[in-house]
């Protein structure tokens, strides 16, 4: 008995999947390039900083409607930051945009492969492994990369010698960590239905031998 072919819901869901997977990777691409020219600018480096509460007065719609509010954060510039803090923020940057690129990479393998009729198989458990530890590691490594270019961020503008990560920062990615965990044990769940499939071939095999 061979593999079953997808049927037609299957293959319209996996398309469909393989389309969003398209545009996402475009999103991508243009979200990494705003984020570099909001963060890299003539000014000097942008980073947004918690302040101390203070009522402001300001316009939105390009200076059409006026509006008092109290201020959290303001958005600074820095010049004279330090490599080290420089590398880490380009590194955060980068390794955002390749953590999504990958995760949409390995969503559109599984989609063709179900496109395919091929669902219990190697490249769709290895690809759900690239999904799960994606999204486990990344976000860490992503909030401690940050933390090092707001360090050197506040250590040029002369208000603070820098600060470890703090517990919130980490509260903010569990749910992500939480999902990638989860991704892992459907890798785990697709393994042993690739066994499972493998054993199955095999007794149909001596089956037929003996027939």
């Amino acid at each position: 008995m061979g593999i079953p072919a997808a049927t037609r819901s299957e293959r319209a869901d996996a398309i469909t999947v393989i389309l969003y997977a398209g545009v996402a990777l475009v999103i991508v691409v243009i979200a990494t390039v705003v984020r570099v020219l909001s963060t890299f600018r003539d000014q000097g480096i942008a980073w947004s900083i918690p302040i101390d509460e203070q009522p402001i007065s300001a316009t939105v719609g390009s200076g059409s409607i006026s509006l008092d509010g109290i201020a959290q954060e303001a958005v600074v510039f820095a010049t004279d930051v330090n490599a080290v803090s420089v590398v880490a923020i380009i590194a955060a940057i980068a390794l955002w945009a390749l953590a999504a690129a990958a995760v949409v990479a390995a969503v559109t393998l599984v989609a063709w492969n179900f496109l395919r009729g091929r669902f219990f198989v190697t490249g769709n458990a290895r690809a759900f492994d690239v999904i799960g530890w994606t999204l486990v590691l990344a976000p860490i490594a992503i909030v401690m990369l940050e933390t090092m270019g707001r360090n050197g961020v506040t250590a040029a503008l002369g208000i603070g010698g820098g600060e470890p990560v703090h517990p919130i920062e980490f509260w903010t990615i569990a749910p992500v960590f939480a999902i990638g965990v989860t991704v892992g044990l459907v890798a785990v769940a697709f393994r042993r239905g690739i066994r499972l499939h493998g054993e199955n071939r095999e007794l149909e095999r001596e089956t037929e031998g003996l027939v």
